[in-house]
């Protein structure tokens, strides 16, 4: 997980949410982007959509092409998911 530690370190650096400590994008079977967030957060953000819309602004400066959607999947310190976050054509028309 270097890779993801790295990216979620210029993350915060770029003044992301400062308890986001991992971050990977990778494509699914079908060629949908697929990020994987990890953080220390036990609980999920009141305003994540602020939180994904700063997430979304920082990888697309980073070079990541998200103009065709993505699913955004937020863990918690313990393994939760916190959030789910579905921008793809077929789930937003």
């Amino acid at each position: 997980m270097p890779a993801a530690k790295e990216l979620a370190d210029r993350y915060r650096k770029a003044g992301g949410a400062a308890d986001v400590y991992g971050i990977r994008s990778a494509k699914d079977r079908e060629g949908v982007l697929v990020l994987t967030v990890w953080t220390h957060r036990k609980t999920y953000y009141k305003n994540f959509d602020d939180v994904a819309t700063g997430m979304a602004s920082f990888l697309t400066r980073e070079g990541v092409r998200l103009h065709q959607g993505y699913l955004l999947n937020l863990y918690g310190s313990d393994g939760t998911r916190l959030h789910s976050y579905d921008t793809t054509p077929v789930h937003n028309p």
